[in-house]
């Protein structure tokens, strides 16, 4: 006799693609991806989901294994791209395929294994208009910190940590081209991250805008 409890459900009984499709694509779309085009894929990989929802209380990812430690195993409910937001974006799709990046047009090219290509990866950030003309925003992608910044039509990226205390350069005072650390004061030029202190200058990312959104050039996640 198995005494173990069923799993607690996540989603409400009787749950159905097209419920998790609506539930999903909204979401995804703030992180620059989209359903994939080909729709039967996308219909069956979210059909297994509904099962696993059935069986194990949520929609974890269909082609992943579930360590027992929910810690980690949250990382593989779908849509899980904040959690892998470097590696997709160098992908341009989620693991199993479900999601592509906003700029393929024939999802059929993302279904099946792809690697990884070397080098640096391009990602979504933001929307320009989110960026305050006179404050930064902050952002992070994969483990790093990174504060935006904009003057008139330029977008800036750097490292949100000042290296005096690390405190937080997105909520500092920007006058022209420098952020003054809300901590002490100190004083980052945004497009160049240099300080007037030595050995503490900041890192600096690459930015592109594209019809009003902002992309951040960062190097590929070492494992």
């Amino acid at each position: 006799m198995n005494d173990r409890p069923a799993p607690r459900r996540r989603f409400a009984e009787g749950t159905t693609v097209a419920d998790l499709e609506a539930y999903m694509v909204p979401f995804v779309r703030h992180l620059g991806f989209k359903l994939n085009t080909e729709r039967e894929f996308a219909h069956e990989v979210l059909q297994s989901e509904i099962e696993i929802l059935d069986r194990d209380g949520d929609v974890y990812c269909p082609c992943r294994v579930r360590t027992g430690d929910p810690k980690e195993d949250i990382k593989i409910i779908c849509p899980c791209i904040p959690f892998y937001l470097e590696q997709f974006n160098a992908m341009r799709k989620c693991w199993c395929g479900l999601f592509i990046r906003e700029d393929v047009l024939d999802g059929a090219e993302m279904m099946g294994v792809i690697e990884e290509p070397e080098g640096p990866i391009e990602v979504r950030a933001a929307h320009v208009e989110d960026i305050a003309a006179s404050r930064g925003l902050r952002v992070k992608i994969g483990k790093r910190e990174i504060a935006l910044f904009r003057t008139g039509n330029e977008v800036f990226a750097l490292s949100n940590l000042c290296r005096h205390a690390f405190g937080p350069l997105s909520e500092g005072y920007v006058e022209g081209y420098e952020v003054m650390c809300p901590w002490h004061g100190w004083r980052y030029d945004i497009r160049t991250g240099h300080t007037d202190h030595p050995n503490a200058d900041v890192q600096t990312h690459p930015v592109t805008v594209r019809d009003g959104v902002v992309f951040v050039t960062v190097p590929k996640p070492t494992e």
